[in-house]
């Protein structure tokens, strides 16, 4: 029996975001109705979401902040001077079902990943990844940083070396400042460079750490139009050389799919079968960890990538066509990409993308060359 485990459930789709939000769109639900439109999942590999406890929240944020989330929850708006104080009820972080509900389902089912890895499990939380949220503070569409709780969570357990990987198109800001000052969890990001991308203030290259955490940060602050083999090459070239320098007893990798070609969010040219080619150098170095879910704006490509890394997970070998059945729960979502240069029929017919990849360029074999030279210091 399959020991892959995947946490999710259709209660997603009562938590959505604001009309005209970027995360408006239906992912987690639409994973698990296309996995099953494609025969990809059995029952017994479908854990369903809870919420997470108070405790487990406070675990990082802080009560105030916690109790201005249930406020804006419970009223439907945005609660005296929380806007102010925790960044609650802006554009990019309004409030609506996902504040509140959405958030505890998400965080709670990373909760359950750490939980069913220690039970030896291989767990995926596609509704993971909230990586920007501070301790009291809404940031960059996330609430409740469920990275931060899951290594918590982790911490708690005895855990003394912990590696945490971000694959996202955007800085992990949230986490990296949770443990800028601690050499018990090293922070590796791969992101579009903070001088043309969000968060913009954070994810340089001369972000270390500091303190006790000095040396157990790494940012790689991509160039716009990075391919699989650009990506590749940096990841190859870096992971390594953490893994010999820190001696991870455990992993936990963010997998967000915005670092795609189609995704309108980012600039970065991966396909789907790039990222999958860095989940398998990431367990293959590794072995098994923590899998967290994160960034993706294209719904449609979103769900083909997870499906492959889905496939990995529980060691199945990924169909090559959609099926008409898999082709209709894609088109049900009427989804309009306003990057109006991307071809979208494609994404409906086949899995896996082609390799997106035509040589390195000499600012990435330049940036290879400065992440040596930073952890051979």
């Amino acid at each position: 029996m399959s020991r892959a485990r995947l946490i999710g459930s259709l209660k997603y789709r009562n938590f959505r975001y604001a009309q005209n939000h970027p995360l408006r769109i239906p992912r987690v639900s639409l994973l698990l109705e296309f996995l099953r439109a494609l025969s990809l999942i059995e029952e017994e590999e479908l854990v369903e979401s809870r919420p997470a406890t108070p405790e487990e929240i406070l675990l990082f944020h802080s009560r105030d902040y916690l109790e201005a989330l249930r406020e804006a929850d419970r009223s439907g708006r945005v609660p005296p001077g929380a806007r102010e104080r925790f960044n609650i009820g802006s554009y990019e972080n309004p409030v609506s079902p996902a504040t509140f509900r959405g958030s505890l389902l998400a965080t709670g089912s990373s909760v359950q990943a750490v939980e069913l890895f220690l039970e030896g499990f291989a767990p995926f939380n596609p509704a993971g990844g909230m990586h920007h949220a501070f301790r009291d503070r809404a940031n960059g569409f996330c609430f409740i940083n469920d990275p931060v709780i899951a290594l918590e969570v982790l911490r708690s357990r005895g855990f003394k070396r912990i590696l945490y990987i971000d694959l996202d198109a955007h800085h992990c800001d949230g986490v990296q400042s949770a443990y800028y000052e601690t050499d018990e969890v090293f922070t590796f990001s791969l992101h579009q460079s903070p001088d043309f991308s969000f968060p913009f203030r954070s994810g340089f290259l001369h972000e270390r750490g500091r303190g006790k955490g000095e040396g157990y940060t790494l940012n790689v602050p991509l160039p716009p139009g990075v391919t699989d083999d650009e990506f590749l090459l940096l990841l190859e070239g870096t992971l390594p050389r953490i893994v010999e320098f820190f001696d991870p007893e455990v992993y936990v990798v963010q997998l967000g799919t915005d670092a795609l070609l189609e995704d309108p969010l980012s600039r970065l040219y991966l396909s789907n079968r790039g990222l999958l080619e860095a989940f398998r150098l990431v367990r293959e170095i590794l072995g098994e960890g923590i899998y967290l879910g994160g960034g993706g704006y294209n719904p449609v490509a979103l769900v083909r990538a997870w499906t492959l890394i889905w496939c990995e997970i529980s060691g199945r070998e990924p169909p090559r066509r959609i099926t008409p059945e898999a082709e209709g729960v894609l088109r049900s979502v009427g989804w309009e990409n306003p990057r109006e240069e991307v071809d979208e029929e494609p994404l409906y017919r086949t899995l896996q993308d082609s390799w997106r990849g035509s040589g390195v360029r000499d600012e990435i074999r330049k940036l290879a060359v400065e992440l040596k030279a930073l952890l051979s210091n």
